[in-house]
C-alpha cells in the first residue's frame, strides 16, 4: 500500500507550508493546484481521503481515515 497526500486549492508554497506545519514529510506530497486531480477524483472538499485498492474499488470519506478501513485495507483476502 502506498500513501500519498495531495495539496488543492492553493498554490504550490502554500501546500508546502501545510506539510511542514503538520510534519507530513515523510509521505509524498503532491501539489494539485489546479485541481485537475481532485476533479477527476471527485474530490471537492479537505479533508478527503480516498482509498483505492489493488482490485480498482474505491472507498473515500471525510476528514481522518477510520482506523477500520486501514485495518481493512491492510487485511489480505
Amino acid at each position: 500500500m502506498a500513501l500519498v497526500s495531495v495539496g488543492g486549492h492553493d498554490t504550490s508554497s502554500a501546500i508546502a507550508r501545510f506539510v511542514s506545519s503538520y510534519g507530513l514529510g515523510h509521505m509524498p506530497n503532491l501539489p494539485d493546484t489546479e485541481d485537475q486531480l481532485a476533479r477527476a477524483l471527485g474530490v471537492s472538499y479537505h479533508p478527503r481521503w480516498l482509498l483505492i485498492r489493488a482490485d480498482g474499488t474505491e472507498q473515500a470519506g471525510g476528514g481522518a481515515i477510520p482506523d477500520a478501513v486501514v485495518t481493512d485495507a491492510l487485511t489480505p483476502g
